[in-house]
C-alpha cells in the first residue's frame, strides 16, 4: 500500500513551491504577531531549503567561468557573514566585560547563550557555520533577551543584516554547487535538499500539532491555514492516485487470442 499522505512522495518542484508558500505564510503570521520564537525559527529554515530546492529543480551544466563567478559570490557572502557576526559578538562581549553596570550580568549570560564558543565557529565548514548563525539569531531574538539588548543599546538592525547575509551565503553556496557541472551532481544535491525539506516540514507539522490545545478552535484554524499549501498538495496527490487506480480497474481486459482452427484433411 503506497503512502500518498507522505510529503516525501511529492515531486521536487512541488516541494520547492510548497516550501516557498509555507515560508510566506509564516512571514505573514509573524508580521501580524504575537511573537512566537519557536514557530518563527522555521522562517529562515524554510527559506534556505526552498532556495536549495529551487536551485536543483532543473539541473544545468555550468561553464568554468560561471563556476568562478559563483565561487566569488560565495566568498563575498561569507566575508559579510563573518564581519557582521564579529560585530555582534564583539559588541555583546564588550558590554559583558564592563567593570560595572546594570546590564553586565545579563550581557554575560546572553553572550554565553549566543556564543558559547566565542568566534571559533567562524572557522567551521560554511554550511555548519551558517547553521550556527541561525541558532545565534534565534537566541538573540528571543523575547527574554530583549530587555538586555535594549539596555545595552544594541543595534537590532545588525540582526536583520546578518540574516540577509547568511541567506545570501546559503544561496551562493547552492549556486556554487549547481555550477560544479554534471547532472549527476544536481540529482545528488537535489536529493539531499529534498531530504532536508522533508525534515524541516515534518518538524513544522509536529510543532503545529503540539501548538493547539484540545478545543482551541482559533489556533487549530490558524494551523490549518499555515499548512494549507502542504495539505492541499497532498490531498491533490491522493485524488490523482485514486483516479488512476479507478481507471486501471475500469480498463477492459484484452480479448483472448482465438484458437487456431485445424486445416481440413483430404
Amino acid at each position: 500500500m503506497s503512502n500518498n499522505n507522505s510529503p516525501a512522495k511529492l515531486s521536487r518542484a512541488q516541494k520547492a513551491t510548497i516550501g516557498r508558500k509555507l515560508h510566506d505564510n509564516l512571514i505573514l503570521r509573524a508580521q501580524k504577531g504575537p511573537p512566537e520564537p519557536m514557530l518563527d525559527a522555521f522562517i529562515p529554515q524554510l527559506d534556505a531549503i526552498t532556495i536549495r530546492l529551487e536551485t536543483h529543480v532543473a539541473g544545468k551544466d555550468e561553464t568554468s567561468a560561471a563556476r568562478a563567478a559563483h565561487a566569488d559570490r560565495s566568498e563575498k557572502a561569507d566575508i559579510e557573514v563573518d564581519t557582521l557576526a564579529r560585530h555582534i559578538e564583539g559588541y555583546i562581549d564588550v558590554e559583558a566585560s564592563r567593570r560595572a553596570g546594570p546590564h553586565v550580568a545579563s550581557a554575560r549570560a546572553l553572550h554565553t547563550a549566543a556564543f558559547p564558543r566565542g568566534r571559533a565557529f567562524l572557522d567551521d565548514y560554511i554550511p555548519d557555520q551558517n547553521q550556527e548563525i541561525r541558532r545565534i539569531l534565534s537566541v538573540l531574538r528571543a523575547p527574554e533577551h530583549a530587555p538586555t539588548l535594549a539596555g545595552i543599546s544594541f543595534p537590532m538592525v545588525w540582526l536583520d543584516r546578518l540574516e540577509s547575509a547568511v541567506e545570501e551565503s546559503d544561496f551562493a553556496l547552492a549556486e556554487k554547487a549547481t555550477a560544479r557541472g554534471a547532472i549527476g551532481d544536481h540529482i545528488s544535491l537535489g536529493k539531499g535538499a529534498e531530504a532536508a525539506w522533508v525534515d524541516v516540514v515534518g518538524r513544522l507539522r509536529k510543532y503545529l500539532e503540539s501548538r493547539a490545545p484540545a478545543g482551541n478552535v482559533e489556533i487549530a484554524l490558524e494551523n490549518g491555514a499555515l499548512l494549507a499549501p502542504l495539505n492541499d498538495a497532498i490531498a491533490h496527490a491522493k485524488a490523482v492516485a485514486a483516479a488512476r487506480a479507478t481507471r486501471r480497474k475500469k480498463k477492459p481486459a484484452a480479448p483472448a487470442a482465438a484458437e487456431p482452427t485445424a486445416e481440413p484433411t483430404a
